[in-house]
């Protein structure tokens, strides 16, 4: 990539955090470690066409994000998404990003095409489920250990050489040396696309229910008020609360 763009008149120029960075003048091109390739400026389409044309993907990749961690109302959702070589172009096209940075709507939009792109391995923990999992084992990072060891072991049993990364949730990487345990590693294209579909999952149950996401004040009091009412634990993460 770097050869080609220095070969239409661009020069190198220096970024923080980036791998490389060069300019013509007119457009701006970044390449992160993570991977993720920033193209800005008047011809930035056919400049992203003639990338993606030299970029070749070998290796499956696997990336692995959760959501519902952070929300009163609804699942647990934990996800791997897995990218192939013969689709990866076409995913990287999507531009897919940390769900936390991408509107509902859009998630709704971009997951609904990626779905016909990219295999998902996912976990959706019920509340009631994970109320019951959470008495016995009352630790989320310790739930979500187990839950991806599930999910990975799933994975590698279909793609035995797959290069699997985890987006991280604690200091200590509970899979061992083989699994990448990346902190901010939605950054990367595969792990961004776990992220889109986890979110994905849980606003449809949600939407369902007609529950509100997050954890403001007003969510709880709303939670706190159907804890009166029978079969609350369908809904509300108890734990949550104490």
């Amino acid at each position: 990539m770097v050869d080609l763009l220095l070969s239409k008149g661009f020069h190198r120029r220096d970024v923080a955090n980036a791998f490389a960075s060069l300019t013509d003048g007119r457009n701006f091109v970044n390449l992160y470690p993570s991977g993720v390739l920033l193209i800005q400026g008047k011809d930035a389409e056919s400049l992203k066409r003639e990338i993606l044309d030299l970029i070749k993907l070998e290796d499956v990749l696997v990336g692995c994000d959760e959501a519902g961690k952070g929300d009163v109302f609804g699942p647990l959702v934990l996800c791997c998404c897995i990218l192939t070589p013969e689709n990866f172009k076409k995913v990287l096209s999507l531009a897919p990003k940390d769900s936390k940075k991408i509107k509902d709507e859009e998630i709704f939009k971009k997951v609904q095409v990626l779905e016909n792109l990219a295999r998902f391995r996912c976990l959706i923990l019920s509340p009631k489920e994970l109320n019951h999992i959470y008495r016995e084992k009352p630790n989320l990072n310790r739930i979500l250990d187990w839950g991806y060891q599930r999910l990975i072991g799933e994975v590698l049993k279909e793609y035995p050489g797959a290069k699997i990364t985890v987006d991280a949730y604690s200091h200590r990487n509970p899979f061992g040396s083989l699994i990448n345990f990346e902190h901010k590693a939605e950054e990367r294209i595969e792990v961004a696309c776990a992220s889109m579909k986890a979110r994905y999952e849980l606003l449809k149950w949600l939407r369902t229910y007609n529950l509100p996401k997050g954890a403001s004040l007003e969510v709880m009091e709303k939670a706190r008020r159907m804890l009166k009412q029978k079969d609350y634990e369908y809904y509300v993460k108890v734990f949550f609360l104490k």
